[in-house]
């Protein structure tokens, strides 16, 4: 029995990351002649602190920058009992299903709420916007697949191609229980049997057997928190996205790695030490665990290849209507800055012949480290 390969590619990398000895790249300066040598990166999708640490930051800066528009936002957080939150993580069809059905539930209920309260005659020419990012850890590093949902709080209107913003009223609890009760019974038909590979099995059971793990951290009870049906629905974190920076900060949370350099440690007798970000409700502030074990739960934590962790619906999907009509205007800075021009036609592959035109340019899809860094 053998893990798939997309596993061991990804910590065979992980291992090398930062390593000088794998490569690195010289850089000078042509000044001063002062050399900075930078390491490779295993750019990592599942486990790397550094590399996951630049998509966070890289992802939240293109999502304030280029995507959401200055209008209220509603963060709402739907997580699974049992077997379910570790299937999710295997399961490509069924994750993405069940983003679906709770990406769509969640704006059915924002336009509602939004007709009632403005006294609109139909929410056909409402659209409301969510960008779901999919987590796989829990706070000790187990596989536990939970969906963050950045919904806009309220609905664009389209009128001719002008859209025009109506903010929604305040969310209830009996509007989290309506929403909960439509994703479950949108759910409910999908009985298939678990594909999950029989290492991946052993891999999750391995993390989460042996000593009774210390109860989750403690936090204050939301009164924007419905539980039923196995599931658990969270409503209560709302953002004003007029405030760029405290918008950026939510984008950041969502986009975050499991872990951080700082959060893991290698102890004297061999066993590894993974620090909680708060105690938990026992007091504990940490777990040791044995080094098969702490493995065990980087396995999990490695998502499948092509399984989108972050996806884009309504609104903020690519081919919607009104997505560049409501996306931020760039600051003067990102309008003036290089873009990427197409050097070949996408048909043929012909080069551009001297004195054309040259087709239309596209935004860059990365952030440098420097601008990161700015």
């Amino acid at each position: 029995m053998s893990l798939p390969s997309f596993v061991v590619d990804e910590l065979r990398a992980f291992v090398t990351c930062g390593d000088f000895e794998h490569g690195f790249l010289l850089t000078a300066c042509r000044r001063c002649g002062e050399q900075l040598r930078v390491p490779f990166a295993c750019k990592s999708r599942g486990v790397c602190p550094s590399c996951l640490g630049r998509r966070m930051g890289e992802g939240a800066a293109l999502l304030v920058d280029r995507r959401l528009p200055p209008v209220g936002y509603r963060q709402w957080v739907l997580s699974f009992a049992g077997s379910m939150a570790v299937r999710l993580g295997y399961d490509a069809a069924l994750l993405a299903r069940t983003a679906r059905v709770f990406a769509r539930a969640v704006m059915a209920a924002v336009r509602r709420r939004t007709r009632a309260h403005h006294a609109l005659s139909s929410v056909r020419r409402l659209h409301a916007g969510v960008v779901v990012v999919v987590q796989r850890f829990r706070y000790d590093l187990g596989l536990f697949v939970h969906l963050h949902a950045l919904v806009t709080d309220g609905a664009f209107a389209d009128d001719d191609g002008a859209p025009r913003w109506f903010a929604a009223p305040s969310v209830t609890t009996e509007v989290i229980a309506g929403v909960l009760a439509t994703v479950h019974r949108r759910l409910r038909s999908d009985d298939d049997d678990d594909a999950t590979e029989d290492a991946l099995v052993g891999c999750v059971q391995l993390s989460l057997g042996g000593p009774r793990l210390p109860e989750a951290p403690a936090r204050v009870a939301s009164p924007l928190e419905v539980s039923a049906f196995g599931m658990s629905l969270q409503a209560a974190t709302f953002i004003d996205g007029r405030d760029r920076p405290r918008l950026e900060r939510m984008c950041r949370y969502l986009l975050r790695p499991p872990f951080a350099h700082d959060a893991v440690r290698a102890l004297p007798d061999g066993r590894v030490r993974i620090v909680f970000r708060r105690p938990t409700r026992s007091g504990a502030t940490h777990v040791d665990l044995e080094p098969l074990r702490f493995l065990a739960r980087l396995v999990g934590l490695v998502p499948p290849p092509r399984q989108h962790q972050v996806r884009y619906i309504g609104v903020f999907a690519n081919h919607h209507h009104l997505r560049e009509r409501v996306a931020p205007q760039l600051c003067a800075a990102l309008a003036t800055a290089p873009m990427q021009v197409l050097l070949f036609d996408p048909t043929g592959l012909r080069p551009w012949q001297p004195g054309t035109s040259l087709p239309k340019a596209r935004a860059q899809a990365r952030i440098g480290w420097a601008s990161l860094l700015a």
